[in-house]
């Protein structure tokens, strides 16, 4: 009412104030502000008889002025004030040659370069309107360019694309970058081509951008740029053994923000099938902010098929997985994520979004060694939705199977058959050197399995293991005891709460060194000094495992706990040692 044209109306308005309030002397009243004063009572004067002037409505973008290369985007932000409808219209002013925006303020610039202006309109006032400016650069290094509606005789520029992904996968050189134009493409694709140090091949949907904040994974934000799909349903169901996506001894490339979709698969004579591999002396591959989705073997269960969305195979070394989602996935015996061999080091898997898989969702398996799973968020594994479990066999979230010397940190798991394990089932090398630290495991059968399952009396192929502040949370059992090299395990500073049971060694096999872990519900261990006591999360029941003030957890854990072993960074990626002595669990209280 006070944004109304009728001065009338304004002076009711006022004298209504007035009446509200006894006690405020006329003179001293105004619109009132946040600076506070007694309750009913305006703290700002004015002078103009006690009428409220209307607010001039005004409008401002933000940013102001912005350097972006030819198809990168942004989104810019518009501020209404003194109107009570915010919304705008956004346009560029030189019009489709400027680049394109959306209603939500998402900007793509245009291939060519130079100045260009973004306007945001009110739509409360379309007479009130801002502008910000931008200047349109070439971005560094050759670029190329695909598009559905090219031609794979042309050059490759903006204006005579490719048409085809494979095309630029045979033809880019190094340091150049692939910008696919959005549409939905047919094509199994073979890289032919490498980059080299500092000057890596990027394949990218045209406009790709990463936001302040992040996108893609699990963080619910989508990146910049136009969508491209790689959409395999008009395979039908495939058995040939062939990927939809082979890197073979290439090295230097990046493949980000393309979803692989709709792959199926058949194969019963195969002993495994592939969706996305990379091996032979491939280094140096990343691939980042990709989504796999609906990817399916669809053969009987019975040990005859096995289907791997993605397979990095030694002597491939230094793949980095980054920011990207595998959904739907049914790997039949396979496994979602699986990087194989004792010739294949240095694998990375960070910030990934895992979840509603029949199988294992990361294998480290075969000898792999050196490999870091940081970061990343896996949720219904081998759990479908209803809360049955895939063939009746519950299945692993992490699982260390014959690799060693790895890091597994601030990982968050939910609903999976077994959170994490590492072991060696027959034939494979021992799982050793391995370093568990600063997870999250709720609502799982068993939150992690010490030891080897394959035996009850053989445990030494499992050795060197590290399971430090970790949080266990409402699952079936919490730690399951199974055969190791006992006196090279330890387990410190975890969290068992709210499970089924805490602690569960059926053989009565030496459980390592336990010390320093809190228990609540569901029983104690064997520690020589065990917490007892309610952690007091902040609120659990929404993952927040943080702890309150009063936390038995606090300042609690381990005194000799070695920071080099439990890392500088929890959970959260927050200092891990706060007021001298390390907490017990996933969370350092800040």
């Amino acid at each position: 009412m006070l944004r109304g044209t009728s001065g009338v109306l304004l002076a009711v308005v006022v004298f209504r104030a007035l009446i509200a309030s006894p006690g405020c002397p006329q003179q001293h009243v105004a619109n009132q502000s946040d600076r506070g004063g007694a309750p009913g009572c305006p703290t700002t004067s004015c002078d103009d008889g006690g009428v409220i002037p209307p607010q001039v409505p005004t409008i401002s973008v933000n940013p102001q002025t912005v350097s972006l290369s030819v198809g990168q985007s942004l989104t810019f932000q518009a501020a209404v004030s003194g109107a009570s409808d915010q919304s705008v219209t956004w346009s560029v002013e030189e019009g489709a040659a400027g680049g394109t925006i959306n209603s939500a303020g998402d900007y793509l610039a245009p291939g060519t370069p130079g100045t260009y202006h973004v306007v945001a309109r009110m739509i409360a006032d379309p007479a009130k309107l801002d502008r910000a400016t931008l200047t349109v650069t070439s971005p560094s290094g050759t670029q190329l360019y695909v598009a559905t509606n090219g031609n794979d005789a042309d050059p490759g520029t903006f204006a005579q694309p490719w048409r085809t992904i494979q095309k630029a996968m045979s033809s880019a050189t190094p340091g150049s970058t692939v910008n696919i134009r959005g549409g939905t493409y047919n094509e199994r694709l073979t890289l032919n081509v490498s980059g080299s140090a500092g000057s890596s091949i990027t394949f990218q949907p045209y406009g790709f951008s990463v936001p302040a904040g992040g996108c893609g994974g699990y963080t619910g934000v989508s990146c910049g740029g136009e969508q491209v799909i790689l959409d395999y349903a008009y395979l039908g169901t495939v058995s040939d053994g062939i990927p939809f996506l082979r890197i073979s001894g290439k090295s230097y490339v990046r493949i980000q923000g393309i979803v692989f979709q709709n792959f199926t698969t058949y194969e019963i004579n195969y002993v495994l099938n592939v969706g996305a591999r990379v091996d032979g002396s491939s280094s140096f591959v990343e691939l980042k902010y990709d989504k796999f989705l609906n990817i399916k073997d669809t053969a009987p269960w019975n040990g005859t098929s096995a289907l791997l969305p993605l397979y990095v195979l030694g002597p491939a070394n230094n793949v980095w997985l980054y920011g990207s989602e595998f959904g739907n996935i049914v790997s039949n015996y396979g496994n979602a994520v699986t990087a194989d061999g004792a010739g294949q080091s240095n694998f990375v898997a960070e910030n990934n979004w895992l979840h509603d898989t029949d199988g294992i969702a990361l294998d480290l398996h075969g000898g792999a060694h050196d490999y870091t799973i940081r970061g990343n968020k896996l949720e219904y594994i081998s759990k479908r939705r209803d809360g049955s479990i895939w063939y009746g066999n519950p299945s692993i979230a992490i699982y260390t199977d014959g690799a060693n010397t790895g890091l597994v940190e601030r990982n968050f798991v939910s609903d999976a058959g077994v959170g994490i394990q590492a072991m060696s089932e027959p034939g494979m090398p021992s799982a050793h050197d391995v370093t568990i630290r600063d997870n999250v495991v709720q609502r799982s059968g068993t939150g992690i399995v010490i030891g080897t399952w394959y035996s009850n009396t053989d445990g030494s192929s499992v050795y060197n293991l590290n399971v430090l502040n970790n949080t266990f949370y409402a699952n079936t059992q919490g730690i399951v005891i199974r055969p190791m090299v006992s006196s090279t395990v330890s387990w410190h500073n975890n969290i068992f709460a709210g499970n089924g049971t805490n602690y569960l060694n059926t053989l009565g096999w030496a459980p390592g060194s336990p010390d320093y872990n809190l228990y609540s519900g569901g029983g104690g261990g064997p520690d020589a000094h065990p917490v007892m006591g309610n952690p007091k999360f902040a609120n659990a029941a929404a993952g927040d495992f943080s702890l309150q003030a009063g936390s038995p957890a606090i300042d609690a854990g381990d005194p000799l706990t070695s920071i080099s072993v439990a890392g500088s960074l929890d959970f959260r990626g927050l200092s891990r040692l706060v007021n001298g002595r390390i907490d017990i669990g996933a969370q350092e209280a800040q």
